[in-house]
């Protein structure tokens, strides 16, 4: 028997919520709004909200597929979050991990994250430096998020 679309969906419909997937408006800059380019290395969702309004959602960040590149705000500072589901034999780990950094213009970041062991999960933030041999510098802004 062959299921219509609309029927596979509905079918999918709860376990999508027992796995506790969670889907996030996506993030659009305003015309005006001044952004930086952020690099993504990982796998999972990213979101972001600014810290001063820990009370608003979170937006999902839209990373470009072949370049690894979103863009985000510029001058206020945001919580970055790396959320990580991974599932193995008859289990699934879930983890979250954040950090809040203040953006600057012209600064390109690079975010990196993963899952370590069984839900555990980190999430760091360096900023592109080619005047350095790695290419990569320390960004001084990066503090724990609450």
């Amino acid at each position: 028997m062959m299921l219509s679309k609309k029927s596979r969906i509905l079918a999918l419909l709860p376990l999508l919520a027992v796995t506790g997937c969670t889907v996030f408006p996506v993030y659009q800059p305003a015309p005006n709004e001044v952004t930086t380019p952020l690099k993504v290395s990982g796998w999972g969702v990213i979101t972001f909200r600014l810290c001063t309004d820990l009370d608003k959602d979170r937006r999902q960040l839209a990373v470009d597929s072949k370049t690894l590149t979103t863009r985000i705000p510029t001058g206020k500072c945001l919580m970055v979050n790396a959320y990580r589901s991974a599932s193995g034999y008859q289990v699934v780990h879930y983890c979250n991990a954040r950090l809040a950094f203040d953006p600057m213009p012209g600064t390109t970041y690079v975010l990196n994250s993963g899952m370590v062991d069984h839900g555990k999960c980190f999430i760091e933030l360096v900023k592109e430096d080619l005047s350095t041999d790695t290419g990569l510098a320390i960004e001084s802004s990066v503090r724990r998020a609450w």
